[in-house]
């Protein structure tokens, strides 16, 4: 080979890591595998939004079988009406979250994004945590946390996440129901 036809591949291939590289910097869910990343965005999207709407009734279907725990519909609507009330409330209401990058939990992701939070009238914001599954087909949700720090953090390329949260059990809301 010569040392030109060599240079060029060196040339294709940086330009290809690059692009890789790249592409992997833009998109927050590249570590998910590429046939499941449109519909893991989709559905991240709708478990924000019926957070936000307190659509208790269409959160539930998009919560996986470990944040459930044993609580069918009807009582995931209640103790989430308990849980998340307008004057008092035990649980801050997910308002918006803005995916930064995705981490493998096992056979599961976490989602690392900005978040922002309402509880009782107060808004509250940080980098904040949703932990995906992938179940029966699809994507599902085990529950969502703020993991301490500021936004502005995600912007260094070296942050860290914390240390990876155990998902085994159920949604906070819903611990200790039987």
């Amino acid at each position: 080979m010569s040392v030109r036809t060599f240079s060029r591949v060196v040339f294709i291939f940086l330009i290809g890591c690059w692009v890789v590289c790249a592409a992997s910097q833009k998109d927050p869910l590249y570590k998910v595998p590429a046939e499941k990343r449109e519909r893991l965005g989709d559905r991240l999207r709708d478990y924000v939004k019926e957070n936000k709407n307190r659509d208790w009734e269409r959160l539930y279907d998009l919560v996986s079988d470990t944040g459930r725990g044993k609580v069918d519909r009807a009582r995931f609507i209640q103790l989430m009406n308990v849980g998340h009330g307008r004057d008092f409330a035990n649980y801050p209401d997910l308002l918006e979250f803005h995916a930064d990058r995705t981490e493998a939990n096992d056979t599961q992701f976490d989602i690392y994004g900005c978040g922002k939070a309402a509880r009782e009238g107060e808004d509250y914001n940080g980098i904040a945590l949703i932990h995906a599954v992938f179940e029966d087909d699809n994507w599902f949700f085990t529950g969502w946390t703020f993991v301490g720090g500021d936004c502005d953090q995600l912007l260094d390329k070296e942050w860290k996440p914390p240390a990876p949260m155990k998902w085994t059990q159920p949604m906070d809301e819903l611990r200790g129901v039987r």
